[in-house]
């Protein structure tokens, strides 16, 4: 009878293995991170209104997609004119209340929100401060 002994133990990894492996795990993070933001505009701007009820939520993801956008352009120095427009543009919608009166009035602000932040990530792709997105 032949017995084989098996390591169990996983391979060692080395700091190129180590490191090549991190960056494909943050390149993934910011992917999703960016997918995010498309899916927020994306359930905004679609054909149909969204329901009265997810508003609220939608605004304060929007306002946190547009923080994230401003973050990544004011991290990387983009001094792009057009983003620096953008950008104060989305700091006057953050600081808006989303509209209690009337359901139109809150998917228009909605869709300001979604269409800077559309704007603002097309613009920072543009520029080279984030890959184009497809």
């Amino acid at each position: 009878m032949i017995v084989f002994a098996v390591d169990a133990s996983p391979p060692r990894l080395d700091t190129d293995d180590l490191a090549r492996i991190a960056d494909r795990l943050r390149r993934l993070r910011r992917l999703r991170r960016l997918d995010s933001i498309l899916d927020d505009i994306g359930d905004v701007i679609a054909d149909q209104d969204p329901p009265a009820a997810e508003a609220p939520k939608l605004a304060e993801r929007l306002r946190g997609d547009l923080v994230r956008l401003e973050n990544v352009a004011v991290a990387t120095e983009d001094r792009d004119p057009r983003v620096a427009a953008l950008l104060r543009r989305a700091r006057t919608l953050r600081a808006t209340d989303l509209p209690a009166t009337a359901h139109p009035a809150t998917v228009a602000h909605l869709r300001r929100l979604a269409g800077v932040a559309e704007a603002l990530l097309e613009r920072l792709a543009e520029t080279g401060t984030l890959r184009a997105c497809a």
